[in-house]
């Protein structure tokens, strides 16, 4: 009997004992080979970033103290989310001897404590990227539509302790699923199986989703006052060289922590509706598939400075050229606001 039968009760019917694509060890190994791949490239990408940001004065800007949060959280499922999928989840369908282990731990403390390891970093990391996007969108705000209070609203201090209570938060609400654990565990590592569904109606859902929708608000707000500022002021500025490309870097930044949202709305909304609804058996190779795509969100953020950013493309090829020196700004302004 394969660790996947093991995991149903003993009066399980035939059919949900059926072996599928998803609980094949070629499958398996080809999730093994793929997520390590992904969190070799999580963690080149993510470290790349927090590098940028220490290492040349010129990304040590408020706006950036969010992205190197965001880096963080994005670091953490390279090195922490996904190794753990791999260990419990993937290898044991392709080594017996862990098979047996991971199944005797299940029966000794009659619960399975690495699904709920698992199932903590996740909501963790997801809470602390969400709050971080909307830490941006608050910030971009600013920006836009009250330049002029930005230096006194946004100080260092200030977005250094934001990004410490975003932490404090997404670890205390993740961590407050124990308080709602079943009586009766289910038979998978699915939180649905796992945890209450007061926790998700009264505390995740109601938190993931106030947050999404305020970012949204307001990063829709911000994207259509920044074009329509750059639109009006083309013409009026084009005498002063300075105020006119700080216009056009703070709208390219806008648009960056945009694109940024669209795609982590993207890779994270599959995940959390199917986490909550839960995916029949059958379909467990399109589950692994809705994983790869949160893990993939990840390794996006660091392609998308570089391709929209100028002084991050020019930090990291710094970095990975092993060049010494600062990097080159403009001479009117800092190409990021």
């Amino acid at each position: 009997m394969n660790f996947t039968k093991k995991m149903f009760q003993e009066n399980a019917t035939l059919e949900d004992e059926v072996h599928v694509a998803g609980d094949s060890e070629s499958w398996h190994i080809f999730m093994i080979v793929f997520q390590v791949i992904l969190a070799l490239g999580i963690t080149f990408g993510n470290t790349l970033v927090i590098a940028s940001v220490w290492k040349f004065e010129p990304l040590r800007i408020v706006s950036n103290i969010f992205l190197v949060n965001l880096a963080v959280a994005d670091l953490l499922v390279g090195i922490l989310a996904i190794p753990i999928r791999i260990a419990f989840v993937n290898l044991p369908m392709v080594r017996q001897d862990m098979q047996m282990f991971l199944q005797e731990l299940k029966e000794s403390l009659q619960m399975s404590p690495f699904c709920f390891l698992w199932q903590i970093a996740s909501v963790l990391l997801l809470l602390a990227s969400l709050f971080t996007l909307a830490a941006i969108a608050i910030e971009r705000f600013v920006a836009v539509r009250m330049p002029f209070r930005y230096i006194e609203l946004c100080t260092t201090k200030r977005c250094v302790l934001v990004c410490a209570f975003i932490w404090a938060l997404s670890i205390l609400i993740s961590v407050l699923c124990l308080a709602f654990v079943k009586e009766q565990l289910g038979n998978t590592c699915r939180m649905a199986d796992l945890v209450s569904p007061t926790y998700f109606k009264c505390i995740l859902a109601p938190c993931i989703g106030f947050v999404f929708v305020v970012s949204w608000v307001l990063n829709v707000r911000v994207f259509h006052s920044a074009r329509k500022a750059v639109k009006c002021s083309i013409n009026i500025l084009r005498d002063n060289k300075a105020s006119e490309w700080q216009m056009l870097s703070t709208y390219k930044v806008t648009v960056t922590a945009f694109l940024v949202l669209i795609t982590f709305s993207l890779c994270w909304i599959p995940s959390v509706f199917f986490t909550a609804v839960g995916i029949p058996k059958k379909y467990g190779v399109f589950q692994d598939v809705v994983i790869l795509l949160l893990f993939a969100n990840s390794a996006m953020n660091p392609i998308i400075y570089a391709l929209r950013l100028p002084l991050f493309r020019r930090a990291f090829a710094k970095i990975l050229k092993r060049e010494n020196g600062s990097i080159a700004i403009s001479n009117y302004s800092s190409e990021n606001t």
